[in-house]
């Protein structure tokens, strides 16, 4: 599961990864509010589609 990544735009999506022992990044233009994204301890938070997926070449 080490590879494994969600990417999510709700605390459900979040709670998905950290309860199947994956690494989630939350998206910050979806359906929930930041806050409660970052209360899930996302590895990645992106502003943005070009954000992510820089983030995501660079780390990937």
């Amino acid at each position: 599961m080490g590879r494994t990544l969600m990417i999510g735009d709700t605390t459900h999506d979040l709670q998905m990864a950290l309860n199947a022992g994956a690494a989630g990044v939350a998206v910050e233009f979806g359906a929930h509010p930041v806050e409660q994204l970052q209360a899930l301890n996302p590895l990645y938070s992106a502003g943005s589609i070009k954000v992510l997926h820089q983030w995501l070449n660079d780390n990937a």
